[in-house]
């Protein structure tokens, strides 16, 4: 399944749920709430926790489209997560620089994966917006330096020229 097709048309928000169980029980549970998400009507599900954890996932016999949120910094890293059931891929600009963005969204569309680049603040999104054949951009609301969580980011980066080209 197509990942920017699962939400429907217009603007997609997403929530994480980060959980604190002991790293025992993690992979049951990641597995039981991505049945839940899916049985609730989630068009999306995705895994931070390990290529494992997403092959437990598509495993379980879990459909809905599965994004893979591990810190992409190689192309080899794409490969294996598609290997591991992944649809999406999560790519961090404050991260990897546009060249880089580039290529990895070339070799997800060519492995069939969505390329999901997520930006932080402005200079991110002005950098994604230039780079070609992006078209699944994620807002992150974590200041990456002191970790604060400000909803109105979102907002602010969705206003003026920026707002109209997405």
């Amino acid at each position: 399944m197509d990942v920017k097709d699962a939400g429907g048309e217009g603007l997609c928000l997403s929530g994480a749920q980060k959980l604190e169980v002991p790293v025992q029980w993690y992979a049951v549970v990641i597995v039981e709430i991505a049945k839940a998400y899916e049985k609730g009507g989630a068009a999306c599900l995705s895994n931070k926790g390990g290529f494992e954890n997403l092959e437990k996932i598509r495993n379980s016999g879990v459909k809905c489209p599965l994004l893979c949120k591990e810190f992409v910094i190689d192309a080899w890293q794409i490969y294996y997560a598609r290997t591991k059931g992944a649809d999406a891929i999560l790519l961090i600009a404050a991260v990897l620089p546009d060249l880089d963005i580039k290529y990895m969204t070339k070799i997800c569309k060519l492995l069939g994966l969505t390329p999901l680049v997520e930006v932080h603040d402005e200079r991110e999104m002005g950098r994604v917006l230039g780079i070609d054949g992006i078209e699944l951009i994620g807002i992150n609301n974590r200041n990456l330096e002191t970790f604060k969580v400000d909803i109105s980011n979102t907002k602010n980066l969705l206003q003026g020229e920026r707002g109209r080209i997405i």
